[in-house]
């Protein structure tokens, strides 16, 4: 009977040992882990950031302001400065994880004024397909309040992305 009970004891204690190990091993897991990606923020040299991720299967790839929509070809010519009867475009860059994706969504934009009042927000739907460019515009009928204004752009109400511009 001692031989039974003793080989009974090893076996509780390899049996012990493995769960233990194997309690450890998903302790560990999730420190193992990496977290999801945060969009990443992308300084310019007029001081402004661009987040460059938004969505799992849609991103945000860039934003420019103009008082015309612009295409691809006409990105260089952004501006960042406008006059109180102008008309402000903001033109928005997307692209699809997978480009031959479909990817249905919403694409918003709020209008930030030189107080921090939003003055204006639009959201319309938008397929995803590959890359894209999208625009929106807004004017002031009175004219603009002299100032530094702001736009942010998501998709689905993901990570906000800003741009400024200023009217004098």
């Amino acid at each position: 009977m001692n031989h039974n009970a003793y080989r009974l004891a090893i076996a509780s204690l390899i049996v012990a040992a493995c769960l233990l190990a194997a309690c450890e091993r998903q302790d560990a897991a999730p420190q193992g882990r990496a977290a999801a990606p945060s969009p990443a923020a992308v300084p310019r040299k007029d001081n402004t950031v661009m987040a460059v991720s938004t969505s799992p299967a849609v991103s945000i790839t860039g934003v420019e302001l103009g008082s015309a929509p612009m295409r691809p070809q006409d990105l260089p010519k952004r501006q960042k400065t406008f006059t109180t009867g102008d008309t402000v475009v903001v033109t928005i860059k997307t692209a699809t994880r997978d480009p031959q994706a479909r990817v249905p969504g919403r694409l918003k934009v709020r209008w930030i004024d030189p107080a921090g009042k939003v003055f204006n927000e639009e959201a319309k739907p938008v397929t995803f397909n590959g890359a894209g460019v999208d625009d929106f515009r807004v004017a002031e009928p009175m004219g603009w309040k002299l100032g530094n204004y702001r736009v942010e752009v998501s998709v689905d109400d993901g990570p906000v992305v800003q741009d400024g511009f200023f009217v004098h």
